[in-house]
């Protein structure tokens, strides 16, 4: 993104359509170009700045913390951009083992803008820490509300992407999720059961 469209802040309009209208988020994100990609990375750098912040809150700041919110948050940021580049190809490879083109570019900037209604978790535990009202709770719940609104604007966008119906699209953000899953799941028993026979073999 250059620098003259930087100054027009028309970039605003993806971090409001990512809370209002997904399907025009997503087709800005069409009609824009390949540097929207890097615009979509700062919403991770947010979410995770805002979640650090949130349980900050919820505990006594120590000497730890501070290393957490400089180096920690690097390399959680990282870890972050990794997921969403590797969530976001294994949609991609769904969708075209269902018959839709790829476009892993357009994908991995709806990914990340997708996350954005997620730096909402600074508030919202500020605000039940301030009235002293269980925060701790409302971390967790309000972390789960926030995953699904996640999921609701991506999804939405992975439907306006190959012009199917919100099922269809659904199907496609969960089947990589499942096979994660269950591939995780068998790796754990795989394990345990070479555990086992190197201890009791």
């Amino acid at each position: 993104m250059s620098l003259e469209k930087a100054k027009t802040l028309l970039w605003a309009d993806y971090f409001i359509y990512a809370l209002t209208d997904p399907r025009e988020l997503f087709r800005l994100i069409k009609s824009g170009n390949g540097g929207i990609i890097l615009v979509s990375f700062s919403v991770p750098a947010l979410v995770v700045i805002a979640d650090i912040l949130a349980l900050s809150i919820l505990r006594e700041a120590t000497g730890f913390f501070y290393y957490r919110v400089s180096y920690g948050w690097i390399l959680i940021f990282i870890y972050a951009v990794v997921k969403i580049a590797v969530y976001s190809s294994l949609i991609d490879t769904v969708s075209q083992f269902m018959g839709y083109p790829g476009r892993i570019k357009e994908l991995i900037a709806a990914v990340g803008f997708s996350l954005f209604p997620k730096v909402f978790i600074l508030p919202a535990v500020y605000f039940f820490s301030l009235i002293s009202f269980a925060p701790a709770f409302f971390y967790v719940f309000i972390t789960f509300l926030l995953f699904i609104w996640h999921v609701m604007v991506l999804v939405q966008c992975i439907s306006e992407m190959h012009s199917i119906d919100f099922g269809k699209a659904f199907s496609i953000y969960i089947i990589p999720g499942i096979v994660t899953a269950v591939a995780l799941f068998f790796m754990f028993i795989i394990i345990v059961i070479a555990g086992a026979g190197l201890l009791f073999g």
